[in-house]
């Protein structure tokens, strides 16, 4: 019997503090040694993708596959709602759970909010995003969460587009919210910049940054120049793997494995991955004068995390549908 799990029924099953927690213990298993992963796979069709990500917390037990509509394909609500998970014991093999699954975008934030408190200064107050698509809010939000922040500024190429975006975060974030007319406007003096976008090239260079910045990409991994590698004093991404299979790596330039593949960079000490800062065999930030960047990873065992909490939040307050498969 496995259990089936709809919209509804996980809906509030996972608040952000409690994504921020499973996102670090899975971390610490992937530090164990105890993760199985394998890089998104995306199935391009005339209209859009199907993306699907897997991966297995081996302490946990735990193992799945998230799957749903990607590039392409408009969702009306936002929010991951076509989104679908498989929940799976390693151990036995058994369907544990089919559920909906809403928190692709609070993965996303949950690791960024993570990877903010390892790494922002304690006074950052002002942050910027660099372009205003779905994952966005989240982001800020994660960033709002572990710091102090007081002011917001984004920055997108479309003026009417980020004129929206800057009045629903400044709603739902309840801070004073800026659409800057360029990426310096909005990141210049800013202590953590986020970058989230679709861009073949870069949108921004060490240039657009203050000294002590923290900056987080999660877009592709052409947005951000190799100015700002080189500049960083510490880079970490949240999995080598998945950077060095990227599913769509001859269409985006790889900024960063370029510079390894120069031979600027070395990826087996200049490049750390977040489990060895969630262990605690890499250090945080350690002055306030530092560059420091993360690549978010795609997800992954991160996902099944999650999937294993819901799955366990559901059966603890007698949630879902056993069905019979």
């Amino acid at each position: 019997m496995a259990l089936l799990l709809t919209g509804a029924d996980v809906r509030g099953l996972l608040d952000f503090d409690a994504a921020m927690e499973q996102t670090a213990q899975a971390f610490r298993e992937q530090a164990e040694g105890a993760v199985a992963v394998d890089p998104p796979r995306m199935l391009t069709t005339p209209k859009g993708a199907l993306r699907t990500v897997s991966g297995a917390l081996l302490g946990s037990r735990r193992m799945g596959i998230r799957v749903g509509p990607a590039a392409g394909y408009s969702d009306a609500s936002g929010t991951d709602s076509r989104m679908v998970a498989l929940l799976y014991d390693t151990d036995s093999g058994d369907l544990l759970s089919i559920m909906a699954y809403p928190f692709g975008t609070l993965r996303t934030g949950a690791t960024v909010g993570l990877a903010t408190r390892y790494f922002a200064r304690e006074d950052a107050t002002v942050v910027a995003m660099v372009g205003t698509g779905r994952n966005a809010l989240s982001l800020l939000r994660a960033v709002c969460h572990v710091r102090p922040i007081e002011r917001i500024r984004v920055f997108s190429r479309n003026p009417e587009a980020r004129a929206a975006f800057a009045r629903r975060a400044q709603a739902e974030l309840g801070r004073p919210v800026e659409a800057a007319g360029s990426t310096a406007e909005a990141t210049l003096g800013a202590g953590v910049v986020c970058v989230a976008t679709s861009s073949l090239t870069p949108v921004i260079d060490a240039s657009q940054l203050s000294p002590g910045v923290f900056l987080a990409t999660m877009g592709r991994p052409s947005e951000i120049d190799q100015s700002i590698y080189r500049a960083a004093s510490l880079i970490v991404v949240g999995h080598k793997k998945h950077e060095e299979e990227y599913f769509d790596g001859s269409r985006y330039p790889h900024q960063l494995l370029a510079l390894v593949k120069s031979g600027e960079v070395d990826w087996a000490s200049g490049v750390h991955e977040m489990c060895d800062v969630a262990a605690g065999r890499v250090p945080k930030r350690t002055a306030p004068d530092q560059t420091i960047v993360f690549k978010e990873s795609q997800g992954g065992f991160g996902d099944i995390a999650f999937a294993d909490h819901v799955f366990a939040e559901a059966r603890r307050r007698g949630l879902g549908t056993e069905v019979d498969l």
